[in-house]
């Protein structure tokens, strides 16, 4: 769900809330919750080969999104934050014309690794994550209803979307 880099295609796109252990050899500061920071993203378009056999556009039609940070690393960097907050986007296949709307709205959580690593888990609801050629399971722009879905990007950039309870649909079918 988090619209800066990582999700406007999670590229445009959410763990402590879920369940997950703590990042072995790294010990979270005690903290409470920051207050929520509302966030405006915008829309995006990708070449045709980035995200689909097409160019694709994502065009924002409602974002009251917002996140706070839930948990810090002892030197006060995020450790995990919570987003939330009603997301909607048309997706557009430049080439045909042909567009779909969808509701992103939902509740996703971020945890970053010490190692530079993230992580995104799908609490409940809906988020967008977009995958690029050589990510797992393959190229797409999926939108994830449900949830325990989980996205993580590693190092090097590769990112793996790990199924959990709900649906997965490739946008790019969709409007292929």
């Amino acid at each position: 769900m988090r619209f800066r880099s990582i999700s406007a295609i999670a590229g445009s796109a959410l763990v402590v809330a879920a369940g997950l252990a703590p990042v072995a050899g790294v010990t979270a500061a005690e903290t409470s919750p920051s207050p929520w920071t509302p966030y405006q993203g915008s829309g995006f378009e990708r070449a045709a080969g980035q995200l689909c056999d097409f160019a694709l556009r994502g065009e924002l039609l409602s974002d009251k999104e917002r996140y706070r940070v839930a948990e810090t690393y002892p030197d006060g960097s995020a450790r995990v934050e919570e987003w939330t907050g009603q997301l909607i986007f048309r997706f557009v296949n430049v080439e045909t014309g042909a567009s779909v709307q969808r509701n992103l709205t939902g509740r996703g959580d971020f945890v970053y690794h010490e190692d530079g690593s993230w992580s995104l888990v799908n609490v409940g609801g809906h988020i967008g994550v977009g995958l690029r050629p050589g990510d797992d399971p393959g190229m797409g722009y999926y939108v994830i209803s449900g949830a325990g879905y989980e996205l993580h990007q590693d190092t090097t950039g590769h990112r793996t979307l790990a199924p959990g309870d709900g649906n997965a649909e490739n946008i790019c079918e969709t409007l292929s």
